[in-house]
């Protein structure tokens, strides 16, 4: 262990290194090697291991810099959500609901009757791993964006998650977002009423209307899950009937003094509330009862005898409470309160008896595993011929439905089938009306999409389920609509959809963006719409609506446009894949997602909930017609998308692309999430293999090293010789100009010297360089073993290698950005430098333990782990398993103090080793444990820059 100097106090000075970036930075063009980022980084080191500043220090600039992005990230939030004010979204709604009247007759009526009879846009939150604020700073962010300014603005928090994030963390935090949505809805739903009234009377109030879905499968994905069992999943969708009876209630109790005192509202409100009570009651019951198993002697069959008996009290439809309230809607006085009774009506029609319709998810492997198993014959082996499919077929035509109870549940093996008889109990004992959305991931075959059909037919439930394959990978996204063609061509799943009303596909951003890229992946979802409206429109399926379910993240790596949210959605389902639908007469829906933590924040409150859903249902007006050169030109535009694949596949192949993200794998990010990084049975050793890591990691560490080249790489070569002609289409085209403005906005965040940095920590030449001046002495034995231990790791070679692949693709980009007017961060502005300083000082830390890891002590082997591997886990950052490990080799002694006094037999000799322990706990583990921590602290910061986790 080095004689460290004593910790200095001197205090970092922002603006001076901001200045010194910038000074760096002009000095590139005359030294071409110099990286501003590494040389920040590098004088931050040597200042904090000579003690001229202590780590204090560099951790209170480095909180003031997260705030100040935190901040920026707020303010950025409400801009993207277009908040101004409630009584501007309230208004601008109210206008876009009047100029569907056409007007005062009952040609007029029926019009605007059909065109709110379904709703067109939808909204699914999901669970996804984005937990990475805690709730505080979440609420903190909200309060900032409300208040529309930076000015007297603090966080006083930390910039991490909460330390439990389990699945029924998870839950709370979507529930709590959910029930400002719902308060949302009936706002706007009031807003709806009285506008129709001015148009039609009373008549508006016999309307049904449905302007949006919300939905939720937070508690019953199981794609690629093991860890979620059919009681946790039954017990939620108990605890939300109950949460949604109580909010019906607490709603109509203070809508009550408004309708008066009344005989016949008495009697109904009455009735209203005594309903409520006695299911809500009944409800309660049977969590508890379900609760107790396994506590007391109580068993599955004494909680399930108790749910399942038919006492009266528990609602199993929402009819009887609606048929009261529509005649109070009837008996009730006055538009306003007729309007806000008939918007409650409205929220219970729309949402059943749960706070918000319920998505299981399955994928296809488990689908296909359970029916070999449940058939058990030799030709279910390859599923994917013909002659299997026609099986399947003739399994569906001759299907017997089957009953199911909790106990067949309980002992049911396989997953797709348990979660078929689960919705079937849900059906029988919660909610009998509500349809449930069935996902199957990673489909790729017709047949898995039929065995699903053939399941929901076996119990009952095909005509509450919309069976729903998952679109993803770039093979599934080309083949899609010849997938849903060949089960359009069977009689039995044209019957299934038929009688559902629907044609339900979902399709995914993430994992495609990973792939191919996400500007590519992009216009693959959008061929794939094309696709889908053409084979609807032959299949002549009459009164059948196509549901497109498109999964997205909150970054841009995941497919969300940077620009408003109006932006955002015009991203993911363009007009023109509208139009295709439109212009056959086909009715389309489009459901978008919001995932996790960082997608709750478009409904952290009554305010922000009410802009953004008011923004998606206006999203569903019909298209105009409008001619885009983007889809005339389409020699430039087909080109342009193939070349820019390939780039990305190429990307995703490079060495250097692998080395990136197998760095430090996750160790640079928090846990975000109770779901684990990799799909559960998921073996593979290859930390850094981009096939094997999900999406959301995936698109964190290329955030964390400070470029998105999935997003940002591949338009430079992508466009060739065809400059001129892109450029001038790109200045026409309203679908091809918000891409490029998102690959501008990443590039004008990315950094190759931020790339160039971080991988420079591996360099074994950068720690024979500082140990070869003799500036710092009492660390050259550890910059010397450090040099040593990275002389065989390639690490720093492939990362830059990569560096140089990618900026030569950069130096094309700009020309373009230049042309088209845009900036592309070539001259960074404050942010980019805030973030850029962040990098420097992560990158100090993290030299930190570095030098703190050559200093570890060698232990023998304990349980097969050796000093070398303790070595090698640490220069990868998994820090909390070195420190464990250590920590158990070299216990430290507290609570035996020696006293001398307490012995009479004396001793002139004290072992010398009787601090050494305590030594290594302070002066190593300690320091690289605040160090660490700091470090993924400032990874939190980082995102804040992103706007999005990932």
């Amino acid at each position: 262990m080095s004689n460290k100097p004593a910790s200095g106090s001197a205090n970092l000075d922002e603006m001076a290194l901001r200045a010194e970036l910038r000074a760096l930075r002009s000095q590139i063009p005359d030294q071409p090697t110099l990286n501003p980022v590494l040389n920040v980084a590098f004088n931050l080191s040597r200042r904090l291991e000579s003690g001229e500043i202590s780590f204090e220090a560099v951790k209170e600039l480095s909180t003031r810099l997260m705030d100040s992005a935190c901040i920026h990230r707020a303010l950025v939030l409400k801009e993207q959500i277009g908040v101004e004010s409630e009584a501007a979204t309230r208004a601008e709604f109210s206008a876009f609901v009047q100029q569907y009247v056409s007007g005062r007759d009952d040609k007029a009526f029926q019009s605007f009757k059909e065109r709110f009879s379904r709703a067109r846009n939808g909204i699914v939150f999901t669970a996804h791993p984005t937990f990475g604020l805690s709730e505080a700073l979440s609420d903190r962010m909200a309060e900032i964006a409300v208040s529309g300014t930076a000015e007297g603005q603090k966080i006083g928090l930390p910039h991490r998650p909460d330390p439990d994030l389990s699945l029924e963390y998870e839950h709370g935090r979507v529930q709590s977002a959910i029930k400002n949505l719902r308060d949302a809805y009936s706002d706007l739903m009031t807003d709806f009423f009285e506008a129709a009234h001015k148009a039609f009377g009373d008549r508006a109030f016999k309307l049904d209307p449905q302007l949006a879905t919300f939905a939720s499968w937070v508690g019953y994905d199981l794609d690629g899950r093991t860890d979620i069992k059919w009681t946790f999943s039954f017990v939620v969708r108990l605890k939300e009937k109950m949460a949604a009876l109580a909010d019906i209630r607490e709603r109509y109790l203070a809508l009550r003094p408004q309708l008066g005192e009344g005989a016949e509202i008495t009697r109904l409100s009455r009735q209203v509330t005594g309903k409520l009570d006695l299911a809500i009651s009944a409800v309660a019951a049977q969590i508890k009862a379900l609760l107790s198993v396994g506590k007391d002697g109580v068993t599955l069959a004494q909680a399930a005898n108790l749910i399942t008996q038919g006492d009266g009290y528990n609602l199993t439809s929402t009819s009887s409470i609606l048929t009261l309230i529509d005649q109070i809607v009837e008996a009730a006085e006055g538009t306003k309160s007729k309007a806000s009774i008939a918007a409650l009506a409205a929220l219970l029609r729309a949402t059943g008896l749960g706070m918000s319709h319920i998505h299981v998810r399955v994928n296809a492997v488990q689908i296909n595993n359970a029916f070999r198993a449940f058939v058990h014959e030799s030709w279910t082996r390859d599923l994917t011929e013909r002659q299997a499919q026609a099986r399947i077929v003739e399994m569906i035509n001759t299907v017997k439905p089957e009953e199911v109870n909790f106990e067949t549940l309980d002992l049911e093996n396989a997953t797709a089938i348990r979660q078929f008889a689960m919705v079937a109990q849900i059906a029988k004992h919660i909610d009998a009306d509500t349809p449930i959305r069935y996902l199957i991931a990673e489909c790729e075959s017709p047949a898995t999409i039929l065995i699903a059909v053939y399941f929901a037919k076996l119990f009952g439930v095909s005509e509450i389920v919309d069976i729903s394959p998952l679109f993803e990978t770039p093979a599934a996204l080309e083949t899609g609509p010849r997938l849903v063609e060949r089960l359009l061509s069977t009689d039995a799943y044209r019957d299934y959809v038929s009688k559902r009303g629907r044609l339900a596909v979902q399709t995914g951003y993430s994992d495609a963006g990973r792939f191919i890229g996400q500007i590519a992946a992009g216009l693959a979802h959008e061929r794939l719409h094309h696709g889908l409206a053409e084979v609807v429109r032959k299949s002549k399926v009459s009164g059948v609506e196509t549901l497109i379910f498109s999964t997205h993240g909150e970054s841009m790596g995941r497919g969300a446009h940077p620009g408003s949210l109006r932006r955002r959605l015009r991203y993911v389902f363009p007009g023109e894949s509208r139009w295709r639908f439109f212009q056959s007469g086909l009715p389309v829906k489009h459901e978008t997602s919001f995932q996790g933590g960082d997608g709750y924040l478009y409904f952290a409150n009554r305010e922000f909930a009410q802009r953004a859903l008011a923004t998606i249902i206006m999203s569903g007006k019909d298209p105009g017609e409008g001619e885009d050169p983007f889809y005339t030109d389409k020699t430039l535009a087909l080109d342009f998308q193939i070349r820019l694949r390939d780039y990305q596949q190429e990307l995703f192949a490079h060495p250097g692309y692998r080395a990136l993200l197998g760095s430090f794998g996750a160790n640079l990010l928090f846990k975000t999430g109770s779901r684990p990084v990799k799909r559960q049975g998921d073996h593979h050793s290859d930390r850094g293999d981009p096939a094997r890591m999900r999406a959301i990691p995936n698109n964190a560490i290329l955030q964390q090293f400070g470029y998105v080249a999935n997003v940002v790489s591949g338009l430079g070569s992508a466009v060739s010789n065809d400059r001129e002609r892109f450029v001038e289409l790109a200045k026409k085209s309203k679908r091809l100009g918000p891409l490029v403005e998102m690959i501008a906005r990443a590039k004008q965040l990315s950094s190759l010297n931020a790339v160039g940095a971080n991988a420079m920590i591996f360099d074994p030449g950068f720690w024979a360089q500082r140990a070869s001046w003799a500036r710092e002495p009492h660390l050259e034995g550890a910059f010397k073993f450090l040099a040593e231990r990275l002389l065989d790791d390639d690490r720093a070679q492939k990362i830059i290698g990569l560096a140089h692949y990618l900026r030569l693709d950069a130096i094309e980009l700009h020309g373009i950005l230049e042309e088209l007017g845009l900036e592309g961060g070539k001259i960074p502005d404050d942010h980019r430098l805030e973030l850029d300083l962040l990098q420097a000082i992560r990158g100090a830390l993290i030299m930190r333990i570095f030098i703190l890891t050559a200093q570890l002590p060698r232990f023998t082997p304990t349980n097969e782990v050796t000093h070398d591997q303790i070595v090698g886990q640490a220069l990868s950052l998994d820090i909390p398993e070195v420190i464990k490990v250590v920590r158990l080799a070299f216990p430290r002694r507290t609570g035996h103090a020696h006293d001398d006094a307490a012995f009479t037999e004396k001793a002139t000799y004290l072992p010398k080793g009787i601090d050494d322990y305590g030594r290594i706990e302070t002066e190593i583990l300690e320091p690289m444990e605040k160090a660490y921590e700091l470090v993924r602290e400032i990874g939190t910061g980082i995102s804040h820059h992103w706007g999005a986790f990932g």
